[in-house]
């Protein structure tokens, strides 16, 4: 097929060139055409009916998506189809079929045989490594199959393959295709919808494509291939090609299973490492081109906190066994269990959308092996979970800074990255870190690579009181997706003036936060700053796991 694999590409079917078929009239055309159209915009009828008897699992499970896993025979059937569609591309163009499609005509060779081939074989693979939780990765083949086949449209309607020469019919054809494309896409992208009628979507999928299946099979004149026809079976295999991609699709959607969860499931333009939201208001959407980069977004925010009762809950946590426990975790427990209850802080920008970690909390911080100005110095990431309590925070910061220093010499995955990269020469250094962040946009990067950056997380902390002096105001990256920079300082004195009158001196910490104001608004990031002020004011409550978990918007 020409691309064989390409669901949208089968309404094109009808003008597959063969020696041997029933050449249609106009009249005949356009009766079939609208019969056509009228079978997808019935199945619109039933999907609204299907919405109003369809319930997808529990009703506490709101979220679904369809699923084809490796143990599922349609799956194994539908990649077969796919594979077996573009084998016989290249045993049709490879045999010498007088007036084949497409021959002649700019790039012949490219368009017509070596594309449907590698994107055949993209659909396939996309089925089966990714079918199971990810079926909608296989639009992306999809999609390219419906710009090609308009392209070939285009070519068979020039050289008058049609049997007809109505531009009215070109349009219709180009119309049809895309349509499907749309059709196939509404079918399996459904991860980010609520639950609510989803089954009823494969409904249009298998009618449009039945139909679309049925007219390949028709307008090839398959039915003539048991008549001894004049150029033998061989001139037969562009229409066969075109009907197994039909047939495959039809087998994904009869075999796919649904997934269900309280969460929203993966959807199309979700990345690797977080959801796409697609619920903010408008002027979110917008904001993100008007200040497109992380530093012209920058906010800047210095405040403190009296540290009376934190020096308290310190000590009695080290009285428990808890060895060097301190600021450090505290900040970090406070962090994650505002997180917890705000979740629009753990948001991120990349490729000018909005995106959420869901239940990920990615913290960075440069730590030294010695406190001298030589000693070497690594970056750890530490992943936490909303649900954390200050014990399952004090256990896996500390499990990450002791594994980055058991080596002589600060020697963490990254760095080891980052040594591979120093041999790249410098002009070809600055071309890879373009062709990164370009993947990076596009979500496209090996998801190894945002796991060692630490340029890509929930913040960046960093203890100044270490070094005894006050916070600093630290700039954020253009580079990675990192939204928050948060810095503390040394514990400092001030006199404060009780209500009755009295002086009293008190211990400060100060601290700064660098923020990206396109992540939320001014109001939830004060809202937020209070909350994690009152945990570090009654850090008792940090003991115990979150009554409840906020989740972010859809």
């Amino acid at each position: 097929m020409t691309f064989g694999i390409w669901p949208p590409a089968i309404g094109f079917a009808l003008q597959a060139k063969q020696p041997i078929r029933c050449t249609l009239c106009f009249k005949d055309s356009m009766i079939l055409w609208c019969g056509a159209f009228f079978v997808a915009f019935r199945a619109r009828n039933c999907y609204n009916i299907a919405m109003e008897k369809t319930n997808v699992s529990q009703p506490s499970e709101q979220y679904a998506s369809f699923g084809l896993g490796r143990r599922n025979v349609f799956m194994w059937l539908a990649s077969l189809f796919m594979l077996l569609s573009g084998a016989l591309r290249i045993v049709y163009y490879s045999s010498p079929v007088e007036d084949a499609e497409g021959v002649g005509s700019t790039a012949f060779v490219l368009l017509f045989v070596v594309l449907p081939v590698v994107f055949c074989l993209w659909y396939a693979a996309a089925l089966i490594s990714k079918g199971s939780e990810r079926l909608f990765t296989t639009c992306t083949p999809v999609f390219f199959g419906t710009a090609f086949l308009i392209y070939r449209a285009c070519i068979l309607f020039k050289s008058g393959a049609f049997g007809f020469n109505s531009g009215i019919l070109l349009a219709a054809n180009i119309v049809f295709c895309c349509m499907l494309y749309f059709i196939y896409r509404f079918a399996v992208n459904t991860g980010a919808k609520r639950a609510k009628a989803v089954a009823a979507r494969r409904y249009i999928a298998l009618i449009a494509f039945a139909a679309a299946a049925a007219i390949v099979f028709w307008q090839s004149g398959l039915l003539n291939i048991f008549r001894q026809p004049e150029g033998g079976i061989t001139s037969f295999l562009g229409g066969i090609s075109l009907f197994c991609a039909a047939l495959a699709v039809i087998l994904v959607f009869i075999g796919a299973k649904i997934n269900s969860g309280n969460m929203p499931l993966p959807a199309c333009g979700d990345r690797s490492d977080g959801r796409r939201l697609r619920s903010l208001d408008p002027i979110s959407g917008v904001g993100v081109y008007i200040m497109s980069r992380r530093n012209g977004a920058n906010n800047l925010f210095r405040d403190g906190f009296e540290c009376s009762a934190a020096e308290k809950y310190i000590r009695e946590k080290r009285e428990e066994g808890l060895d060097k426990f301190g600021y450090t975790h505290l900040l970090l427990a406070a962090y994650v269990r505002t997180v917890s209850q705000r979740p629009a802080l753990n948001r991120f920008i990349a490729g000018h959308r909005i995106y959420t970690r869901d239940g990920k909390i990615i913290v960075c911080m440069a730590i030294k092996k010695d406190m001298a100005t030589d000693a070497s110095e690594t970056i750890i990431k530490v992943e936490f979970r909303p649900e954390d309590s200050v014990y399952d925070v004090y256990e896996k910061f500390n499990a990450a800074v002791e594994e980055a220093k058991a080596s002589e010499e600060l020697n963490s995955s990254f760095d080891k990255l980052a040594g591979l990269l120093n041999f790249i020469p410098g002009l070809l250094m600055e071309f890879t870190l373009w062709l990164i962040r370009v993947f990076d946009y596009f979500g496209k990067l090996p998801r190894i690579l945002p796991k060692l950056s630490p340029f890509h997380g929930s913040m960046f902390i960093t203890s100044m009181g270490s070094l005894g002096i006050p916070p600093i105001y630290h700039h954020l990256y253009d580079f990675g997706n990192l939204p928050i920079f948060l810095a503390f300082g040394a514990k400092r004195r001030e006199n404060v003036m009780l209500p009755d009158g009295t002086v009293q001196q008190k211990k400060y910490i100060d601290f700064t936060v660098t923020t990206d104001e396109r992540i939320c608004d001014g109001f939830y990031f004060a809202s937020s700053i209070k909350f994690m002020k009152r945990c570090l004011a009654n850090p008792e409550r940090l003991d115990e796991k979150p009554e409840s978990v906020v989740r972010d918007v859809d």
